[in-house]
């Protein structure tokens, strides 16, 4: 893809690609006509458990140790043949939101070569999907300012998106969609989780954890948004698989108590909250189904 490369976009913003989920709910409208307040409704549903995560912008501080990496700590990207091949559109929609997740997180470590082979399948898995043109919208306008500084690299992405399009139609575009949509909030909650998990206490890096701790704690209104999103797109009627482990997720959610929780000053004792590790357990067997897909 030439110059063409994620890492070459450095220090961009690690969330610009939660655009891909932003815009558009692939519903269409005719000249005059008005939008239906329900899908106005489950639009501001979609945006605010995005910001829920964002907002805080903890996750672009976290650090992961190059073990972990190799490890895997992210999604197997060689498993993109197998999405691919298996002819499930939701479960690939659901594992691009995973990959982009992924892809923002590769950047923000600086590890150019695999951020390159993570877009490489977040462009074979949109353009599976029927999503292209969504893809190449995020990647515009994510990283509009250094695209434009980048000769070079406005050829190569005009070459790779030339006559990009959105071949799903509309009914299907919202549930995939919703699949992508889940698939990245599925995976920024599991980085969050997985970093709070591996958390050695140091007096300097405490205040992280908190902020970390703070905005994976405080998912409860956001989680029961997705849910709702998922019913107004009539998603769990397609078949995902993973709604019942979602459900079991916010029931975790339920039960704990964040305020008391967010009370605490030594990491340790959070770390021994049972209902804490319960809903490590249920986000970390959720993501791994929807991976193994």
């Amino acid at each position: 893809m030439g110059n063409c490369h994620p890492g070459n976009f450095g220090g961009c913003s690690v969330f610009c690609f939660c655009i891909f989920l932003l815009i558009g709910c692939g519903t269409k409208k005719n000249d005059g006509e008005k939008i239906n307040k329900e899908v106005l409704d489950a639009a501001a549903v979609r945006d605010d458990v995005l910001k829920s995560l964002h907002s805080s912008q903890v996750s672009n501080q976290l650090k992961f140790e190059r073990q972990l990496f190799d490890n895997g700590l992210l999604n197997d990207v060689d498993r993109t043949n197998h999405y691919l091949k298996t002819g499930n559109k939701g479960a690939a929609a659901a594992n691009l939101g995973i990959y982009m997740s992924d892809l923002s997180c590769l950047i923000a470590h600086g590890k150019r070569e695999e951020a390159g082979r993570y877009f490489q399948a977040c462009l074979a898995l949109s353009e599976f999907i029927g999503m292209k043109k969504q893809f190449s919208q995020a990647i515009h306008l994510g990283f509009n300012e250094i695209i434009a500084g980048d000769t070079n690299l406005e050829k190569s992405l005009a070459v790779v998106f030339k006559d990009a399009s959105n071949t799903a139609e509309q009914e299907e575009f919202k549930k995939l969609h919703a699949s992508a949509l889940t698939g990245y909030y599925i995976e920024e909650l599991y980085l969050l989780a997985f970093y709070l998990k591996a958390y050695h206490s140091t007096d300097s890096s405490d205040s992280l954890f908190f902020g970390a701790l703070s905005a994976f704690a405080n998912q409860k209104d956001e989680l029961d948004n997705l849910i709702t999103y998922f019913d107004h797109v009539q998603l769990k009627s397609a078949g995902l698989t993973a709604y019942q482990d979602l459900l079991s997720l916010q029931s975790k959610y339920l039960a704990m108590d964040s305020k008391q929780l967010l009370k605490e000053t030594d990491p340790k004792v959070v770390l021994r909250d049972k209902s804490l590790q319960d809903i490590f357990n249920s986000l970390f067997s959720l993501r791994e189904r929807v991976i193994n897909f």
